[in-house]
């Protein structure tokens, strides 16, 4: 059974990551919902949802807090913008570990579409990627990479041209390391 003290820490847990959002604009909207259950063995749960609405953003924040003391923490912020859509994670556990994760894509002057995204993982070790495609006057073109927290990364090309007959496919790759990859392809064009 839960004690007094296990829903009031889950409330605690859950304003935490609500309390940022707390003064907002008179047009934003929100709503939650908080439940706890019990099981047939006396272990419990107490659980919660909170979401705020406002022109270009949203913050949707949940999470859990069993009776032996394990949950976690949630919250997830969108906001639109400039041709920008932003996505950021974090996800905390009762255990004080957190992993986050950052994502945006992004509609660029030249028509583009631009890509990025990280990750940072409870130990601290981080990855993150980028990709870029645009059209070309005869296919599109692609250009891509990562890299990690540990040194490890690659960038990476791909134009793709399409004549009357054939496809034509050049793709190059380098390593952190300085390894260099080139390969192209050309197959008869669908019809």
């Amino acid at each position: 059974m839960l004690s007094l003290q296990k829903p009031i820490l889950a409330v605690a847990l859950l304003m935490t990551g609500i309390a940022p959002i707390a003064a907002t604009p008179v047009e934003a909207r929100e709503h939650g919902r908080l439940s706890a259950g019990r099981g047939p063995h006396g272990g419990g749960y107490i659980s919660g949802r909170h979401v705020s609405r406002e022109p270009g953003r949203t913050v949707v924040s949940r999470g859990v807090l069993t009776g032996g003391g394990h949950g976690y923490r949630q919250t997830r912020t969108t906001t639109r913008g400039d041709g920008t859509i932003t996505n950021d994670v974090q996800r905390r556990k009762a255990n004080g570990s957190e992993v986050r994760r950052t994502g945006s894509v992004t509609r660029n002057a030249d028509n583009s579409v631009s890509r990025q995204h990280t990750r940072t993982g409870a130990n601290g070790n981080s990855q993150s990627g980028w990709s870029t495609i645009y059209r070309t006057e005869d296919g599109y073109s692609k250009s891509r990479g990562a890299s990690t927290s540990n040194g490890r990364g690659y960038t990476a090309t791909r134009d793709v041209s399409v004549g009357e007959d054939s496809v034509t496919i050049n793709r190059n790759a380098t390593t952190n390391s300085g390894r260099e990859v080139s390969r192209t392809r050309t197959v008869p064009r669908p019809r």
